[in-house]
């Protein structure tokens, strides 16, 4: 209450310079001018050595050396302006208090203050452990123990003080004791990190205090607390700046060794799944560079759309931006009342509707000379087994949107044989955008692009070669727009057959997904996510291979 309302924001705190309530204090911690700073500890140290008499007066009365040595604020006398004129003394500037708007101005600039995250102890004092159970039933003691750091330790990072939070479950104190516990804890482990340890213990104590916070209520929060505060105390030290992280995050080196043996075991029979030559060029794969002159671009081109004929421009007028309509789904059969109908599912019109959809006209090139005529394509080499940097197994997806020039890179998206992402970037296209294709990109903005088709391609190849197997799902598109020539390939479409496969017929990998791994995927209305589809194709190939294994 009194902090709120800034009463004692106008006195100077009586613990300076070392206050160990900075933070908290309700004490002003204003630099006082140098001659009120003298005159303040003159008159304390003089009120010390004199004790004040308690002698009745009148007003009016001349003040003796005894009450000189008051302070104004402890006289019940004033002197009158009489008194000054008669004494030939001049009269001293009095100063008055704040008003309440200052006072009120005051306390709202030391409210923002505590909503920074600043140290409040030196490493020195967090070295004294205490018991673990008085700390999470007396949480003050936590408080009171940090804040005896001696003046003369040195300060790099120390328990943050946590931000209230009024909405929060737990009370402030004790989610502050917890905070501690875990930054002497975060301490101890990256201590092999020197200062950069200390900085990190002091972050990540805030992070795992408020993922703690985030999945418990308060009947639940000291429980788990608890629970990943002994997990902390068991946690060996880190052996290197890669080996951090909070309770639920962090993963043990020699754990993380052992996956990665169990997957190599797994990838080493992934190559019988590579589809052969001639299942890669009948499903529509580049296999070769392709030989020949290519023939120009043609002005004239049809809709992939609206399947209308239209001139091809650069630069496209107004009405060149509405030419098309069109429906962004493809027709679907569909059963009503016993009766199997073709419908639309981005409108449900049925078949042979007008679109619903406007838009300009769009085309895509499928001829692979004509491709190479425009930006030629390129084979993976064979690179030195030696080289560290070349995956065996990765998994692509990539993300094409509609321009001038036809249907062109914009994502590039490559997981590793673990899931982790190893490159994701926008691509800028060499030509004008026409369509981002966002409902099936998820890409709305190019804004921070930096890679051209050419810079992307170089840097893949610089993760893959010839060996490299690449999984993904109906990759053949994906290797048009990267102009790439490449042989080794799982493709879950084929790995996965439609019963009709030789109808030009295959599963989507959204039903893929929910009926091999129970997950739905590519259901968000902003688009899908080409992480989260190449990590899927990912997973299906290591069930694959999981599944076929002799027990």
């Amino acid at each position: 209450m009194f902090a709120s309302s800034g009463l004692f924001t106008v006195i100077p705190c009586p613990s300076l310079p070392a206050c160990p309530r900075e933070a908290f204090c309700i004490f002003s911690h204003a630099q006082l001018p140098p001659t009120e700073a003298t005159a303040f500890t003159a008159s304390s140290t003089s009120a010390a050595a004199n004790p004040i008499r308690k002698v009745k007066r009148k007003l009016g009365d001349i003040t003796t050396e005894d009450d000189a040595s008051r302070e104004p604020a402890q006289r019940c006398v004033r002197k009158t302006d009489k008194h000054y004129q008669d004494k030939g003394e001049m009269q001293p500037t009095i100063q008055r208090h704040r008003t309440p708007i200052s006072a009120m101005e005051a306390a709202k600039a030391r409210r923002e203050a505590l909503n920074t995250i600043a140290p409040t102890t030196s490493p020195a004092s967090a070295t004294k452990t205490t018991s673990t159970a008085v700390l999470l039933s007396r949480p003050q003691f936590a408080t009171k123990s940090a804040s005896k750091t001696p003046a003369t330790a040195p300060v790099l990072s120390g328990p943050p003080s946590l931000k209230i939070d009024l909405r929060a479950h737990s009370k402030p104190q004790f989610r502050q004791a917890v905070a501690t516990q875990y930054y002497n804890e975060f301490l101890r482990i990256y201590k092999p990190l020197a200062d950069t340890g200390s900085n990190l213990a002091s972050s990540h104590a805030v992070d795992q205090e408020k993922a703690v916070h985030s999945k418990t209520n308060q009947g639940s929060y000291r429980s788990l607390a608890s629970s990943v505060l002994q997990r902390l105390k068991k946690r060996p030290l880190a052996i290197s700046e890669e080996d951090i992280g909070i309770d639920g995050e962090w993963l043990d080196p020699q754990l993380k060794a052992k996956e990665n043996l169990a997957l190599d075991d797994i990838w080493r029979g992934a190559s019988k799944y590579v589809q052969t030559l001639e299942e890669l060029e009948a499903n529509g794969y580049p296999i070769e560079i392709p030989k020949g002159s290519p023939p120009p671009l043609e002005e004239t081109q049809i809709c992939d759309r609206c399947q209308k004929q239209f001139d091809r421009k650069e630069i496209l007028e107004e009405k060149d931006k509405v030419a098309c309509r069109f429906h962004e789904l493809r027709i679907r059969s569909k059963n009503k009342d016993g009766e199997k109908i073709k419908q639309f599912p981005c409108c449900d019109a049925p078949q042979g509707s007008r679109g619903c959809r406007e838009g300009p006209h769009v085309f895509k090139e499928d001829d692979y000379l004509s491709l190479h005529g425009r930006v030629p394509f390129l084979e993976t080499r064979k690179t030195n087994s030696s080289d560290g940097q070349r995956h065996a197994v990765i998994a692509m997806d990539c993300e094409m949107g509609y321009t001038t020039g036809g249907f062109e890179l914009i994502r590039l998206t490559v997981v590793d044989k673990a899931g982790t992402p190893v490159m994701d970037e926008l691509v800028k296209p060499s030509h004008n955008v026409l369509d981002l294709n966002s409902r099936f990109s998820g890409i709305v903005s190019l804004e921070g692009a930096k890679y051209t088709l050419d810079q992307a391609r170089r840097h893949l190849l610089q993760l893959i070669d010839k060996d490299t197997i690449i999984i993904g799902q109906s990759l053949e598109n994906d290797f048009k727009v990267l102009r790439l020539i490449h042989t080794r390939v799982i493709d879950t479409a084929m790995l996965y057959p439609h019963p009709q496969r030789f109808q030009n017929f295959r599963y989507s990998l959204q039903r893929l997904a929910r009926e091999h791994l129970q997950i739905r995927i590519q259901d968000s209305e902003e688009g899908h996510d080409s992480y989260e589809d190449a990590k899927t194709c990912l997973d299906l190939v290591r069930l694959k291979i999981t599944k076929d294994v002799p027990k």
